[in-house]
């Protein structure tokens, strides 16, 4: 397979999962590519929920995710509006509805710009868009995670595995105090830290937890995304590059045979040139002859 996520999530998951076809719940979605969990999944023939309130991803997933529901908005434990405060740089500068983490990545240089985005609850979305059964929910929200974990009906929509950022948005502390055990509550068990993510299997998939115990490693057969298409991209250029050297090639026969036809042609207008000279002289021999012979 080719991973695409950050931290290799993908990998993990496909372990356990039919490579063919399922459903995911992608919180926090960003990129349709860049850091993607969902990625892999999606060109194996996966479709889901992909829910991010950027501007630039939701355009970005419309335009490559079109089997999957789009949402531009965000969760919450109640509906109505909120403030998000929106990165700079999408990529690098998070966005966060919360206060406490938008205070610290402003401390460390990042730009945030207000910006009232709806929200609903995880629950509704679910009754709308989700089938009965959900093979796996990312959630990925910069500090925003119980809230969403609150606005869930835990009883009606059971996801097989839950993935969440667990830690301080840039920092290997955790954060999994303040929302595992609203998971543990609902019946969701532990099986993985990969130093990023908690992954939980919900009790009725006990069977699930070795295959998830374990981070992704040598042993499980991948790719990393970053790497094939920088390999693609020297693939692209080795075959720009021989079409060139063969167009130089062909540039270079083509000045070959005009270089010929030039010396050719000058060898022509040079015969010609002697022609017309001894044709001259020959003429004016029997001009300067007639004139003698004339009384």
């Amino acid at each position: 397979m080719i991973s695409y996520a950050q931290n290799r999530e993908d990998v993990v998951l496909a372990r356990v999962f039919e490579r063919t076809s399922g459903f995911y719940v992608d919180v926090g979605a960003a990129s349709p590519t860049v850091h993607s969990v969902t990625r892999w999944f999606y060109e194996t023939g996966w479709k889901g929920i992909n829910i991010d309130p950027g501007p630039r991803w939701h355009r970005e997933l419309m335009a490559e995710r079109p089997r999957d529901a789009n949402l531009p908005i965000g969760l919450h434990d109640e509906p109505g509006v909120l403030q998000l405060l929106v990165g700079g740089d999408e990529i690098s500068g998070q966005s966060t509805f919360s206060e406490s983490v938008g205070a610290s990545l402003r401390a460390v240089g990042n730009v945030l710009t207000p910006m009232e985005v709806p929200v609903r609850t995880l629950a509704s979305v679910l009754d709308e868009y989700a089938p009965s059964e959900i093979d796996f929910l990312k959630i990925d929200v910069e500090g925003w995670e119980r809230h969403v974990i609150s606005g869930g009906d835990w009883k009606r929509h059971r996801p097989k595995v839950v993935v969440v950022e667990a830690t301080t948005p840039n920092t290997s502390t955790p954060s999994h105090a303040e929302w595992a055990d609203a998971l543990v509550d609902h019946g969701y068990l532990e099986c993985l830290f990969d130093g990023l993510n908690r992954f939980y299997v919900r009790c009725e998939n006990g069977e699930l937890l070795d295959a998830l115990s374990t981070p992704a490693n040598a042993l499980d057969d991948y790719e990393l995304g970053d790497v094939v298409a920088l390999q693609d991209e020297v693939r692209r250029l080795a075959q720009e590059a021989r079409k060139q050297s063969r167009e130089r090639e062909l540039l270079a026969q083509d000045l070959d045979a005009l270089r010929t036809e030039y010396l050719a042609t000058l060898h022509r207008a040079d015969d010609s040139t002697m022609q017309l000279r001894v044709a001259r002289e020959a003429l004016e021999t029997a001009i300067g002859m007639n004139d003698e012979s004339m009384p």
